[in-house]
């Protein structure tokens, strides 16, 4: 069976002999040759080959598209946004961009879509991915396929939040704009991941929680953004193609209204925050299904800070929580640090592999360790 094929069957929910193990988010380039036993001047020469050689030795079945790539040795992030740079931008800058846009879908289509260079550039990622990639399954990611929240990135947080609390039909008016355009750039992937037998799922989302939970009021998200994140994903529910949303910060108030918007499976999680497996696999997507859950392995402190006996009982956890490994996928919540001991993503692999799916789990709920108890230094 190729990993495609155990995969493909995992979401189906048919037997597989073991639970798929995603990778390829790792920064830390001594990691990766530590995993993959070559040398630092050996994965230099050729950085993206080394990823999937390490990965591939690792036991993983699936990559993400877009997979994450080091290119410095002490690389500690692979991005960072610093307020201090949009000390010049108001509020009123997102005002005016809502009034640049034009007045109906047809005339901003025609202004801003160009469905050609949309289609090449999709083509060019699937096609650049699955050669990178070889035997190893490719998790189709498209993290510009829902409606972006994160106008941050661009304006900064104080203008941005600033607006969504004093100009919210212009907010909503950048996000009506957004939806309308990747709709359209939605159908013209759907269709390449029909034409290139891709597994039916696409991992998308933004970040839009604190540690605290949504960065603006549900309300005015269940009211300005949702509706047009839902229209803008509806090709790939029309194409029978399941979408997962990537997870920082404490998702927990949102669950209802990602799920509404076509979301039938999460990925990362942060259980500091108050996430919690159990209570995301009590919801059901729109069409009944059960939620898929990819992640498990948290990068803030279980990997960088715990030990081998820490990782086990996260799986332990995730297992659980998921009646023995049903719908889940181990990876990591977020991309792994330079911080992080090599052993401990290796234990975390070799002993999922160990596991049988089916095997009685305890009906007792297993409680993670409280985030004190996990601190710098105990890594053994």
């Amino acid at each position: 069976m190729t990993h495609k094929e155990h995969i493909l069957r995992h979401i189906a929910g048919e037997p597989v002999e073991r639970i798929p193990i995603i990778g390829g988010w790792g920064l830390g380039i001594k990691n990766l040759a530590t995993w993959g036993d070559f040398s630092t001047e050996e994965y230099m020469q050729d950085p993206e080959a080394h990823v999937v050689l390490a990965n591939r030795r690792l036991g993983v079945d699936g990559i993400p598209s877009g997979f994450v790539v080091p290119r410095e040795l002490e690389a500690i992030r692979e991005f960072s946004m610093l307020e201090k740079s949009f000390s010049e931008v108001e509020p009123e800058t997102l005002v005016d961009i809502a009034a640049a846009i034009p007045e109906n879908a047809t005339a901003l289509l025609k202004e801003r879509f160009d469905p050609a260079a949309v289609e090449a550039e999709n083509r060019a990622h699937i096609e650049s991915n699955l050669a990178a990639l070889g035997d190893i399954a490719m998790i189709p990611t498209f993290w510009n396929a829902s409606v972006a929240f994160s106008l941050y990135s661009a304006y900064g947080y104080v203008a941005f939040l600033t607006a969504v609390a004093l100009y919210p039909e212009a907010v909503e008016r950048i996000y009506w704009a957004d939806g309308v355009i990747s709709r359209e750039q939605n159908k013209i992937i759907a269709r390449l991941m029909h034409e290139y037998d891709l597994i039916p799922l696409v991992l998308t989302g933004d970040d839009i929680c604190t540690n605290d939970g949504p960065m603006a009021n549900p309300q005015f998200l269940r009211e300005r953004y949702w509706p047009h994140a839902s229209f803008a994903l509806e090709p790939f529910l029309d194409a029978g193609i399941r979408l997962i949303h990537h997870c920082d910060g404490n998702v927990m108030p949102m669950l209802p209204d990602m799920v509404a918007a076509g979301f039938s499976g999460f990925q990362g999680f942060q259980y500091e925050c108050g996430v919690d497996i159990y209570e995301l696999r009590k919801q059901r997507s729109i069409r009944g299904e059960e939620m898929l859950i990819i992640g498990g392995l948290s990068v803030t402190r279980t990997l960088p800070f715990g030990n081998p006996d820490d990782v086990k009982r996260e799986i332990d956890y995730c297992l659980d929580a998921t009646d023995g490994g049903r719908g889940f996928f181990l990876f990591t919540s977020n991309v792994t640090g330079v911080e992080v001991p090599p052993q401990n993503l290796e234990t975390a692999y070799q002993y999922l592999k160990a596991y049988q799916p089916g095997t009685e789990r305890t009906r007792e709920k297993i409680l993670i360790p409280p985030a004190r108890s996990i601190t710098p230094g105990t890594i053994s």
